[in-house]
């Protein structure tokens, strides 16, 4: 499973953003889901966001505030590889694009 990410800052908090299916954007399966991401990710916050008319979030903090706030900013987003086995190198987070 590839899920896109991308590094914010909002309010002067830096958080990681995952933009997987809308499907995995609540309890249960996007708690499973963070954790999959925390073990690939540089340790920051990170919020699940569902895109489209309604957009929502989940994550393990309070999002109502910071979803209107995202979906104003400029984002780069890159590709995170769930299936692909670990290396070495998903420990090094200077190889991480942000």
């Amino acid at each position: 499973m590839k899920v896109e990410v991308a590094l914010v800052e909002l309010r002067q908090v830096r958080l990681i953003v995952a933009f997987p299916h809308e499907s995995y954007v609540r309890p249960g399966v996007g708690d499973d889901l963070i954790e999959r991401l925390a073990k690939r990710l540089p340790p920051r916050g990170i919020m699940l966001v569902a895109e489209g008319r309604s957009p929502r979030a989940y994550a393990h903090f309070e999002t109502d505030e910071l979803l209107p706030l995202l979906l104003l900013a400029p984002l780069t987003r890159f590709d995170v590889d769930l299936d692909a086995a670990p290396t070495d190198d998903d420990e090094d987070e200077d190889d991480l694009p942000f």
